[in-house]
């Protein structure tokens, strides 16, 4: 029965969201509305977004931004990633994913500490989940958590200098094409 009302309760948060105004998260039936984004994050998500897809064109991997929701029900939560690849071909539905390889986060200083905690500790519960990139909008630097073969998760810190290798996708993006007319003026 509570499966059912879960169930119900999500529904009912698709449907809202198809007609409001503003997007929500929704946090165990409750809604939580997400902050109006920066030009800044609008193109820090873009340059990553597109570098994503370009390097992804001839593969099965799908790209998706902000306005595609991730559904984790074993958390009873929904979030909308910055940016999300999924490479699973039965993850299908129109209105939200359940099986991201890859999350990227734009860190803002209203966003920091659910991206770091309560995002990663859900999004680590899906299987598919592999490397999850924190993207800071106020400095160069990048944060990636990638998952061991063990179920562990290491963290490297990236300079800016650096490339970001993405081994779930078998990519690299240059830091200086995801900053690129960000911060790099």
């Amino acid at each position: 029965m509570d499966d059912e009302l879960t169930t119900l309760a999500f529904l009912d948060y698709l449907e809202l969201e198809k007609t409001s105004p503003v997007r929500h998260d929704y946090i165990a039936g409750q809604l939580f509305e997400i902050e109006t984004l920066s030009p800044q994050h609008d193109r820090l998500a873009i340059n990553i977004g597109s570098g994503l897809y370009d390097r992804l064109r001839d593969t099965h991997c799908q790209v998706f931004t902000a306005e595609m929701k991730l559904w984790i029900p074993s958390a009873d939560v929904a979030y909308y990633p910055d940016v999300m690849v999924i490479c699973e071909p039965e993850d299908g539905h129109p209105n939200y994913k359940t099986q991201p390889r890859l999350i990227v986060e734009i860190l803002s200083s209203n966003t920091v500490a659910t991206d770091r905690q309560e995002k990663f500790f859900a999004y680590q519960t899906l299987p598919s989940f592999q490397e999850y990139v924190l993207v800071p909008q106020d400095q160069i630097g990048i944060e990636l958590y990638r998952k061991t073969a063990e179920g562990s998760w290491e963290k490297t810190l990236l300079n800016p200098k650096e490339d970001l290798h993405l081994q779930s996708l078998g990519l690299t993006l240059p830091l200086t094409e995801i900053y690129e007319d960000s911060l790099m003026d």
